[in-house]
């Protein structure tokens, strides 16, 4: 994509930013107080330390897209709930019993400011906290079978049917030769899988939503997740250090599968094009405020960190 289509999309993305504080204050709302104990400070140096917030950005926006009649409150909470379940995974990922990653977000990874044992509990404490915070849900628009519906998808998203098996998977391809496919399924697993509760649990809350219209966001979910996955491991060659806050060539050190060892950069690239290109068309198909979430994924393939 060429450098004048880049500027023209991240200047319109004022309303993440906007989004951005919204999200943050739900999220530190959602925290136990700091000055609790250690594993407290430990969640709130490894939450509250930035990030792209993805996940609970298209909450938002899928909400925003469908125009739903719920409070603000449920959303918030929702949004929440998929950024606590993304910070634990990040917090185990970084152990050295996993990746092995001294930084995140350019400050030092939670167990190397605090120790590996805070860091473990910090990342245990976090993922109930995420699935607490989805049941203090209160609002009459909200059926609670639609509720509990929405905690279960949560709850397998970051489970051993999400989560934890493409974590386990991707330890398990270390030093490997795999398949294209069997990639694909560790980061949908790894990562596809969040992000499509993220989509998914707001469509619950649309409940006239047609069936053929559910599909289509969930398609969209499935594209936009693999595409994010492959601008990653993309970065993770070509990225700026400074800008990504952490160092690169971290999976090579590792011998990790990723899309540039197995494809080529060059086809990685045009993959992520591809399959941005094919979630853009299933959006423009689908009769929704879908503006915002075209520009999110634009941005997905066009971010540097």
């Amino acid at each position: 994509m060429i450098t004048k289509e880049k500027e023209e999309n991240l200047a319109t993305l004022s309303f993440l930013e906007d989004n951005l504080k919204r999200i943050n204050l739900a999220i530190l709302d959602a925290l136990p107080p700091k000055n609790l104990s250690k594993i407290s400070e430990a969640i709130h140096y490894s939450v509250l330390n930035g990030g792209k917030r993805i996940r609970p950005q298209l909450v938002l926006l899928m909400a925003e897209s469908l125009d739903l009649g719920v409070k603000q409150k449920t959303i918030d909470l929702m949004a929440a709930a998929g950024e606590l379940i993304h910070s634990y995974s990040l917090i185990h990922d970084d152990l050295p019993s996993m990746d092995n990653d001294d930084y995140r977000r350019g400050q030092l990874s939670c167990h190397k400011r605090f120790d590996e044992a805070t860091a473990i509990l910090a990342g245990d404490a976090i993922q109930p906290l995420a699935l607490e915070v989805l049941t203090t849900i209160e609002d009459d628009k909200l059926r609670p079978e639609s509720k509990l519906k929405i905690i279960n998808l949560f709850a397998k998203a970051c489970g051993p049917k999400g989560m934890v098996e493409g974590q386990s998977r991707d330890l398990e391809a270390e030093g490997k030769i795999i398949s294209l496919e069997e990639l694909d399924e560790i980061h949908y697993l790894k990562t596809g899988k969040l992000i499509e509760a993220c989509v998914e649990s707001i469509c619950i809350l649309k409940e006239d939503l047609p069936h053929q219209h559910l599909k289509g966001f969930l398609n969209f979910a499935k594209k936009f997740g693999l595409a994010f996955q492959i601008k990653d491991d993309i970065l993770d060659v070509i990225g700026d250090e400074k800008v990504m806050g952490k160092p690169k060539h971290s999976d090579l050190g590792l011998k990790k599968a990723s899309y540039p060892a197995i494809i080529g950069l060059e086809t990685s690239q045009k993959r992520a094009e591809s399959l941005c290109s094919e979630a853009l068309e299933i959006l423009a198909k689908l009769p929704y405020k879908t503006e915002r979430l075209i520009k999110l994924s634009k941005f997905i393939i066009l971010r540097d960190k």
